[in-house]
Parts: structure tokens; C-alpha cells; sequence
């Protein structure tokens, strides 16, 4: 269900907007493109809030509220002939939305058997992630030729999610019993540098990645396609085994070694490859980012507390927006000042500074393979 409201998500924004705001609306690239970013700002700011409410109040009912909204926000889009109406369609689609992955990443890891968080969590997100993808090529190419088609279609997948979701409108997620013990809060500072750096480093290159690559690659966009492919491929395929690894022989040399392949990646695109090793340097950050996922998630899961889990994950992932939405600035500064190749190199300290930092803090703490 997540699964299909992320789908209809992204193929709202990403698919359909381009094409039936100009021909319907009468908005330009700039109204809807700020619709997505108030969407997003709205959900990243209030996930804190909307983790505990995914707890407090039912997991279930915020799922419904997040569905119900998003088919108001479908139904009353023909109607947002002014920019202001779109954005706060897009905000308020965003606040209901935030509690949808705080609320899922603490389902899973509390209904996981013991052992195997870490796979779980991968799991979760592997089955998730894919309608991302789902719904922006879907609708993309049905909205290209038929926009008023693309929104039906949205609006009936949304219909369906909203149906689903009533169905489990009084599911909640377990809650353990309270801990005797209290938390030492200041320990939660020390997941703040991966979850900032994590989309921080890649977000300093996502939006010059096909210049990038025309100019300092020479490839084309289908071939720059190709490697995206080749790359998560492998890294979807290799999650079962690096999540069973995880449960097996801990997170931390998996966090410390996935950080480091991403390091290595990303400094070897900064330094010119040639061609023949792209394929190989797809591979390799496909393993680093399966290596790197199951590690977080198993960090988290091991050394969040229980009570209110998920609002603490939803602030976890407020600090991965924040790096999401502050990367492609600074790598447009970086880009402006010292070249294209810059952002990588910058991204990869940045990706190496956190492998060596979670080393040394594992083994000075005593965590490693605990």
C-alpha cells in the first residue's frame, strides 16, 4: 500500500505535472516544480511530528489520512488554475505524508524476528522504492500524449490505495512495553552524520549528472541510463545476501566498508575513468550502496530506543531531507568554482570522512561486531 501511494506520488509530480500543468493549468515549470518543493518541505519538516503520531494514534489511520488527502489533492487539480492552489495541494499532501516511512521503518523493525533487522528493513524499502520508479515512467508516458488520461489513471490508484487503507484503518503498530532504563539522548547525535551525508555527498551531483557525463564521460543519456540500471540492479539483487550478512556478523563492518565503496566510487568519477571501467565502477557502488543500507538501518535498529521510535526515526530522516535539499546548492557553488569534476571529489570526503568516523567511533566504543 505504501508501495502505490509513493507511486502515485512520484508519477504526480515527476510524470504527470510537466505536461498538464502548462496545457491545462496555464502554470509554467516554475509553479509546479515549487508545488514539489513545498510538498517536500512539508513532509521532511513534520516527520518528527508525524512519526508520533504514527504511534499515538494508529498507523492505520495516518495511512488513511495521507490517502484521502492525496485523492483530494487529485480531484481538485483541474481546479488550480492559480499557482497558489497547486502549492497548497503540494504542502498539504506533504504534511498528512510524513508519517507514512517513520511509521513503516518502526513497523518493520519491531515485527522482525530477532536477528534479522536488518534484513527487513532492506526488504521494506526494496519493495517500496521500485513504484518510484513505477509511477514516473507510467504515468510519464501516458501524460505526454494523454494528460487527462495520466491524472485518471492516478486517480484511480489512488481510489484503490484509499480502499486498502480503510481496510486497516484500526491497525497499529506494536508498542513495547516501557523501558526501565532511561536514554541517553546525546547518543542519537551520533546517527546525525550518515543520515545528513547520505543525501548530502550524492545530492551535491544529482542535478548536473547528464552534463556531467556528456561532457566529462562522453556518454550519452540511454548509456548514462544503462549504468543507473546496472548499478541498482545489482544493488537490489545483493540486498538479500548484505542484509543476511548484517544479521549475521553485525552492521559495522558493513556501514564502515559500503561508506568506503561509495567513497571510492565517487572519487574515480571525479578523476576522469575511462569508459571501459564505468560498468565496473556501476557494480561497485551498486555492492557499496547494498552494503551500506542494511548497515544503517541495522545501527538504527539495534541502537534507537523503543519509546516513540518513530518519531525519532522521523527525525532521522527531517536531517536526510535536509541534505537531500542543501546537496545540489552547494554542488552548484562547487561546480561554479572549481569545475564539474568538483562535486565528486567533495562527495567522496565526504562518503570516506563517515566510513573513517563510524571506524573509529565503533572501536573506541567498543561496538565492533557487537
Amino acid at each position: 500500500m505504501v508501495g502505490l501511494l509513493e507511486g502515485v506520488r512520484s508519477g504526480y509530480f515527476a510524470g504527470l505535472l510537466p505536461f498538464y500543468a502548462p496545457e491545462h493549468l496555464g502554470l509554467g515549470p516554475a509553479a509546479f516544480t515549487l508545488a514539489f518543493t513545498l510538498h517536500q518541505l512539508a513532509e521532511n519538516l513534520s516527520k518528527t511530528a508525524g512519526g508520533l503520531l504514527a504511534e499515538r494514534l494508529g498507523y492505520g489511520l495516518t495511512v488513511t489520512l495521507a490517502a484521502a488527502t492525496g485523492l483530494l489533492a487529485l480531484l481538485l487539480t483541474p481546479r488550480a488554475d492559480a499557482a497558489w492552489i497547486l502549492w497548497t495541494l503540494g504542502a498539504l499532501w506533504g504534511l498528512t505524508f510524513s508519517s507514512l516511512y517513520p511509521g513503516l521503518m518502526t513497523l518493520a523493525s519491531r515485527i522482525a524476528r530477532p536477528g534479522m533487522d536488518a534484513r527487513a528493513l532492506a526488504f521494506t524499502l526494496s519493495l517500496v522504492m521500485p513504484w518510484v520508479g513505477l509511477g514516473l515512467v507510467g504515468v510519464g508516458q501516458v501524460a505526454q500524449r494523454h494528460p487527462l488520461q495520466a491524472l485518471h489513471l492516478l486517480l484511480a490508484a489512488q481510489g484503490l490505495a484509499l480502499l486498502v487503507a480503510l481496510s486497516l484503518v484500526r491497525f497499529r503498530i506494536p508498542v513495547p512495553p516501557p523501558s526501565r532504563e532511561r536514554y541517553p539522548l546525546y547518543r542519537l547525535l551520533l546517527f546525525v552524520p550518515a543520515a545528513f551525508g547520505q543525501t548530502f555527498a550524492p545530492g551535491l551531483v544529482s542535478l548536473f549528472l547528464l552534463r556531467f557525463a556528456k561532457e566529462e564521460l562522453g556518454l550519452e543519456p540511454l548509456a548514462l541510463g544503462g549504468l543507473l540500471v546496472l548499478g541498482g540492479g545489482a544493488a537490489f539483487l545483493l540486498l538479500p545476501f548484505t542484509g543476511r550478512l548484517v544479521d549475521r556478523k553485525g552492521y559495522q563492518p558493513a556501514l564502515v566498508l559500503g561508506l568506503f565503496l561509495l567513497a571510492l566510487v565517487m572519487a574515480r568519477l571525479g578523476t576522469g575513468p575511462h569508459p571501459y571501467e564505468l560498468p565496473a565502477a556501476a557494480l561497485l557502488g551498486g555492492l557499496g550502496f547494498s552494503l551500506f543500507l542494511p548497515g544503517w538501518n541495522g545501527l538504527l535498529a539495534k541502537n534507537l530506543p523503543q519509546e516513540n521510535r518513530a518519531a525519532i526515526w522521523g527525525s532521522l530522516m527531517t536531517v536526510e531531507g535536509l541534505g537531500l535539499a542543501l546537496g545540489p546548492v552547494t554542488g552548484g557553488l562547487l561546480w561554479e568554482a572549481f569545475g564539474l569534476r568538483a562535486p565528486f571529489l567533495a562527495g567522496s570526503g565526504i562518503f570516506l570522512a563517515l566510513s573513517l568516523f563510524y571506524l573509529l567511533l565503533f572501536r573506541a566504543r567498543g561496538l565492533w561486531r557487537r
